[in-house]
């Protein structure tokens, strides 16, 4: 009796494949209707109209070259009873 019952579920496998594809489609549905919608008049800014031109003539002065620096990090951990260190 277990078997025939077993027969008419479907496996794991064909439930979660349905469901992937059925919420694909429903975010494609979504994402189409998103799109399509036309833009509202209410949400919608008046772009400033800029008739001013500015003209910037000054340079800028270049870095001056950094000096070298030297870093040492130093890595102490504890394994066991046994200290250990590793500088880089």
């Amino acid at each position: 009796m277990n078997a025939h019952i077993e027969r008419l579920l479907p496996s794991n496998g064909s439930v979660a494949s349905t469901v992937t594809v059925v919420v694909s489609a429903w975010f494609l549905v979504a994402a189409g209707a998103i799109l399509s919608d036309p833009a509202s008049p209410y949400t919608q800014r008046p772009t400033p109209a800029f008739h001013e031109t500015i003209t910037v003539t000054a340079q800028a002065q270049p870095a001056p070259a950094a000096t070298p620096v030297r870093e040492t990090i130093t890595v102490v951990a504890r394994r066991g009873d046994v200290k250990r260190g590793v500088s880089l």
